[in-house]
């Protein structure tokens, strides 16, 4: 038992003493560590009571949550090497450890215990993640849930924290990293409040590591993909990608990095689509995403309804698509565009030289290349009329539609404008 009560004697040495190095050295959670072996060899014949028991006696004198914080670390640390512990039961142990971790942090002069938090705050989250994942069909992500509510705790004591003015010695420095732990539990509910409450808080993301901001950003992009504001989304994807490190620049982290970059690209790939930006086909290629966003773009420019079809649905694009979470946004914003290129083509192809400068295209006439494209005749003059009258009043043609003699008269100057020049209203969720 040498080990275990040499831990508990250095823990109890470093929270009297307020070093964080000993602390967080001490509270071991990464596997591999040869100090954290040796401490679950000895606790494998303990029971749970024999450990609060050693515990008692040797903090006799110590604060209560010190005890049961460090009674609940060892009790987590055995059950998390055992194989037949069950990763939701190892879950709630610490969840147990960092609900009694946060009763010693919410005293006013706890600053110095940061580094500890956003470490425990990081192996909940894996943790969380994992216990999940042994129930994949569940509606709900409960544990996952528990865990953010865990972090929002956590969130308001750092964020209210006034100890001090400096960003080093307040709590406050781990503002943006329960943020983005948060963010990555996709607890989408939790995010306005978050956001909101950082705004008034008045901490700047440029005074925080790249690294932090970089995560932060590219959660945000992908919020705002989410709420379909789609500009914003670009904004915080394309800083996040921009300020990505070069993969090719750092061999020992370079799979780390050039997963990372891959995971930015996808969104910010798909949101430029949305657009009307289409993506560089060597940058695509660099990172393997030119399987997936490269036909998209080609039937999107093409104006070819039946090829943007047929590659969304192809069954191993569709259910990567789907487990991107970005499937119904590109089925849905690209048909648009998709509809816009085809009339487009459309109106070059069937002008003729003497023709006046303001176009007129027949409906008929493309509802005859609508229903040959696609080879569904259900298509009919009123399917044809309604879709260009929803583009006309998108910004994406200029012009109005003759009803009676079923024309589309288009406008003398600029008919088709730039896609990304369009400004289109949606219909957004409320972001307070």
């Amino acid at each position: 038992m040498a080990e275990i009560k040499s831990l508990i004697r250095d823990t109890n040495e470093a929270f009297r003493q307020k070093s964080k190095d000993d602390i967080c050295e001490l509270i071991m959670l990464e596997e591999g560590n040869p100090r954290l072996d040796k401490l679950q060899q000895e606790l494998y014949n303990m029971t749970v009571e024999s450990i609060r028991t050693m515990v008692q006696n040797e903090l006799s004198k110590s604060p209560r949550p010190l005890k049961d914080f460090v009674s609940n670390f060892l009790i987590f640390t055995i059950h998390s090497a055992l194989d037949t512990s069950a990763l939701p039961d190892v879950y709630e142990l610490l969840s147990a450890c960092y609900g009694s971790f946060l009763s010693l942090y919410m005293a006013q002069d706890a600053q110095w215990l940061t580094p500890l938090l956003m470490n425990l705050s990081y192996s909940l989250v894996d943790w969380a993640i994992l216990a999940d994942k042994e129930n994949p069909n569940a509606k709900e992500l409960k544990i996952s849930d528990a865990a953010a509510k865990h972090l929002s705790r956590a969130f308001n004591m750092v964020i209210s924290d006034k100890t001090s003015n400096s960003l080093e010695d307040s709590k406050k420095v781990a503002l943006y990293y329960l943020a983005n732990l948060t963010f990555r539990l996709h607890s989408t509910r939790l995010m306005p409040t978050m956001l909101a409450n950082i705004s008034k808080a008045g901490v700047r993301l440029s005074d925080f590591p790249m690294s932090q901001q970089v995560t932060h950003r590219y959660y945000l992009g992908r919020y705002y993909l989410y709420q379909l504001d789609l500009r914003q989304a670009e904004k915080d994807l394309s800083f996040a990608f921009k300020n990505c490190p070069d993969p090719s620049q750092d061999e020992g982290e370079n799979a780390v990095i050039y997963r990372n970059g891959r995971l930015i690209l996808t969104y910010l790939t798909a949101c430029r689509l949305c657009l009307g930006r289409i993506p560089y086909i060597q940058l695509l290629r660099m990172y393997d995403l030119d399987f997936c966003f490269t036909p998209l773009a080609n039937a999107v420019k093409k104006g070819d309804l039946k090829l943007l079809r047929q590659a969304l649905d192809a069954p191993d694009l569709m259910s990567w698509l789907v487990k991107k979470e970005i499937y119904f946004l590109l089925k849905e914003k690209l048909e648009v565009l998709c509809w816009r290129s085809l009339i487009r083509h459309v109106c070059i192809v069937s002008r003729g030289p003497t023709d006046p400068p303001q176009t007129r295209v027949s409906l008929e006439v493309l509802l005859d290349v609508v229903r040959a494209l696609l080879m569904d005749n259900t298509y009919d003059i009123w399917d044809i009329e309604s879709i260009t009258a929803s583009l006309l009043d998108q910004g994406y043609i200029k012009g109005y539609i003759h009803s009676q003699k079923k024309i589309l008269v288009l406008g003398k100057t600029n008919p088709f404008p730039v896609v990304y020049s369009v400004e289109v209203i949606e219909d957004v969720l409320d972001k307070k």
